[in-house]
């Protein structure tokens, strides 16, 4: 395992045990309106055409969409994408609207 790669693990482990027994608890409709109201706007780069969420939540457990949310480099990573994706610490989007906003992500098969 390269070095640069297990600090990467360890977060993604605590989150991943952290978030999959808290995120089914979240509400998809309060989720909706956090991803509505998020800023930078999430609709501003992930729209029908360009970078669709149409299956987030068939493509990614409840724990990498939480990483997807709070670590976007980390995950660009992980599933081999390309981009750019601004990341929301708990400053831009609270613990709480983080589990709803996953809850809704959740919905998107």
């Amino acid at each position: 395992m390269k070095p640069r790669l297990f600090p990467f693990l360890v977060v993604f482990a605590i989150l991943a045990i952290g978030i999959t027994a808290t995120a089914i608890a979240g509400d998809p409709r309060a989720g909706k309106a956090v991803y509505e109201g998020a800023k930078p706007a999430c609709k501003g780069c992930h729209t029908d055409v360009k970078n669709p969420l149409t299956r987030a939540g068939a493509e990614n457990t409840t724990a990498e969409l939480a990483a997807w949310i709070r670590m976007p480099k980390e995950m660009m990573a992980r599933k081999r994408k390309t981009g750019t994706m601004p990341s929301y610490p708990p400053a831009r989007i609270s613990d709480a609207d983080l589990e709803n906003l996953v809850a809704y992500m959740a919905t998107l098969k």
